[in-house]
């Protein structure tokens, strides 16, 4: 169930104006350029309160359909909860072929008696583990399924002219396994909307495909008992490199220079439509088509989470950096460039935040867009519109 919480609404966005005015490529001719910021995976700097939160999930229609056609809409994420938990279940007991392989068990763990053991084979044999999934100790109970929205504010400038302030709403499904204050979790993007303040020059719209093809994010969390009955919420700087071969930059994300040719082995085809690079379209007076690729920086410091564990919040800090593979126009080859703004010049409060709810176990990205009104307080900025 989810839980209702006083919070301040403080938001703020991404800026995807620019987000995908990126510097130059050539129609096909694969000319290179930086863009502007995306739906960053972000995770949260300085803590924030959020405002009123939704319904009671009991009141949250999980038969509602979206329609997969439109582009601002939730189509085939390709990751089911199901598919959030990479292991089968099974018994203490059963024979095993892979020595060493892991599964999630049967035998129930923890604290509250919510979680189950791992198991490993070992000699032929399922032999349950110490890892269990859900072990609060004395800590906030923050196993199960969330809801998450992150929002981004940015100021962007393309082909050298200042263009806006500009806004990026992303929604999560996050899977969280716990131990102690350790939180390990899987998150996968659902849906990325974008918009700025002169959004009849350019207006970046995500098609779906964007959200659907990109991966499960593993992500390590850390709760703090501040000594007041309240507890923090950190996460340390995690990197999510786009439409690139892992293999690239394995464990140095950070250092890792991008492509600038569509043709660079390491630039790769996640969306599936022949091109390399992730397509992004662009509406507006400066309106087009891009690929792109980028690397994006995301980071939690001083947030927050509810000592019933069922919601969370904070302040993101992020950086983006995109290179746009393809473009249609001379324009959109010029790039852009976008920077974190904080305050917004628009609205009050934090500029960009996360907030994060307690929805039913096993929900997935259709239940998380379908229902993001009544999951998540009003947006900062309406760009639904």
């Amino acid at each position: 169930m989810i839980m209702e919480i006083k919070m301040k609404k403080f938001f703020a966005v991404f800026t995807v104006i620019a987000m995908f005015m990126l510097v130059s490529c050539g129609d096909d001719d694969g000319d290179t350029g930086n863009t502007g910021d995306t739906g960053n995976t972000g995770d949260t700097g300085d803590t924030g309160n959020t405002g009123d939160t939704l319904t009671d999930v009991d009141q949250v229609d999980t038969q509602d359909e979206v329609d997969d056609t439109d582009e601002g809409d939730i189509g085939d994420t390709g990751a089911d909860m199901d598919e959030m938990d990479d292991t089968d279940t099974g018994d203490t007991g059963e024979t095993c072929s892979t020595n060493g392989e892991t599964r999630l068990g049967e035998t129930v763990c923890g604290s509250t008696s919510k979680g189950k053991f791992y198991q490993e084979c070992t000699g032929g044999l399922w032999e349950d583990t110490e890892k269990c999934t859900c072990d609060p100790g004395d800590f906030p109970e923050v196993c199960g399924t969330y809801a998450q929205k992150m929002w981004f504010t940015a100021s962007s400038k393309v082909a050298t002219i200042n263009m806006a302030e500009a806004w990026t709403r992303t929604y999560f499904v996050v899977e969280q396994e716990q131990e102690q204050d350790q939180i390990h979790i899987k998150a996968k993007i659902c849906n990325i909307k974008i918009d700025n303040t002169v959004s009849y020059l350019l207006q970046m719209m995500m098609p779906q495909s964007f959200a659907d093809a990109l991966p499960i994010l593993p992500k390590e969390s850390t709760l703090i008992n501040n000594g007041d009955d309240t507890f923090g919420f950190t996460q340390d700087v995690s990197w999510e490199l786009r439409s690139i071969d892992p293999t690239c930059y394995g464990d140095n994300p950070g250092d890792y220079a991008l492509p600038t040719d569509k043709t660079d082995p390491c630039a790769q085809d996640w969306d599936k439509d022949g091109i390399p690079g992730l397509y992004v379209k662009a509406n507006g007076t400066m309106g087009g088509e891009v690929h792109i690729v980028e690397k994006s920086s995301s980071e939690f410091k001083d947030a927050w989470f509810a000592d019933d564990g069922q919601t969370a919040g904070g302040v993101v800090l992020w950086t983006d950096e995109q290179v746009v593979l393809q473009a249609s126009s001379t324009a959109l080859k010029m790039g852009a460039e976008n920077q974190m703004k904080e305050p917004s010049d628009k609205f009050e409060g934090p500029a960009n935040f996360f907030e994060q709810f307690k929805i039913p176990d096993g929900s997935d990205c259709i239940f998380v867009v379908s229902n993001a009104a009544t999951i998540f307080n009003p947006d900062p900025i309406n760009i639904d519109e």
